[in-house]
């Protein structure tokens, strides 16, 4: 969202995201820091909207449009964790993790110095922050042979680049993601597996519109992670011969003799 005048004055109404300038404005209808700021200029911006949650459900002063207090259900399950975020207490029975309000999301940007955000811009920041942790954990159970699978905790680490966003930005000339996650899972087998997720700022081909790209994988912590990431690494570069390795893995029927 612009900070000029002119676009303060025709914000009512409008979608939040400037298609004009996409890069830079989901960083900002994202709550992250984009890789050109600074580490002053990004502590202006809530580090992830899960810690918005921590603050209050009371409309800010000086607010202009009611917001909604009602914090939505995700469908990622919880994992038991002794440590439960601050903004989650309270919801454990529920089973899965919950997202802040849109009022809270309000708060949170007002109080880090946010004062260009718009009432109104609220809804949209939300639905694309849902959104995004409703794909990535679609694509890390992606990973999970086992369907009973929850997330225990997550730590947000913009500033810290994973090995693989590395070598891709730096050698390789790519786009850095502008945000990096580590979350932890209980598998059945691993109460903690890590998982790394870069997340890139990209454009559809379809619709020329910004969107969100997410690299999801585990973390090399151990040799059954290197295995998995050389699996899924040949299955992608050679698609049919995996294919024709599965099928020879799969048991065979019997044959009855006459």
């Amino acid at each position: 969202m612009s900070e000029s005048t002119e676009d303060k004055s025709t914000a009512a109404g409008r979608c939040p995201v400037d298609h004009k300038n996409a890069s830079s404005s989901l960083w900002k209808v994202l709550g992250i820091a984009s890789p050109g700021q600074t580490l002053q200029e990004s502590t202006k911006i809530p580090s992830s909207l899960e810690e918005a949650a921590k603050h209050a459900q009371t409309p800010h002063p000086g607010q202009r449009l009611p917001l909604s207090v009602h914090r939505s259900q995700s469908s990622i399950p919880r994992g038991a964790s002794e440590d439960s975020p601050h903004h989650q207490q309270g919801a454990e029975e529920s089973g899965t993790w919950v997202y802040p309000s849109e009022q809270q999301v309000f708060n949170a940007m007002k109080r880090k110095g946010w004062e260009s955000v718009e009432e109104e811009s609220i809804p949209s920041f939300l639905q694309i922050h849902n959104s995004v942790n409703e794909r990535s954990w679609k694509q890390l159970c992606e990973w999970e042979s086992n369907d009973d699978i929850k997330l225990v905790r997550f730590q947000g680490r913009p500033n810290k680049l994973t090995p693989k966003a590395w070598i891709w930005s730096n050698l390789l000339f790519q786009e850095r993601p502008f945000d990096r996650h580590d979350w932890y899972v209980d598998n059945g087998v691993e109460h903690e597996k890590r998982y790394v997720l870069d997340y890139y700022m990209t454009e559809s081909t379809v619709t020329g519109l910004p969107r969100v790209d997410i690299d999801v994988r585990p973390a090399l912590d151990s040799p059954s992670a290197f295995l998995e990431r050389a699996q899924r690494l040949a299955q992608d570069m050679f698609p049919g011969i995996t294919k024709e390795l599965k099928k020879l893995q799969q048991p065979q029927p019997s044959s009855r003799s006459r």
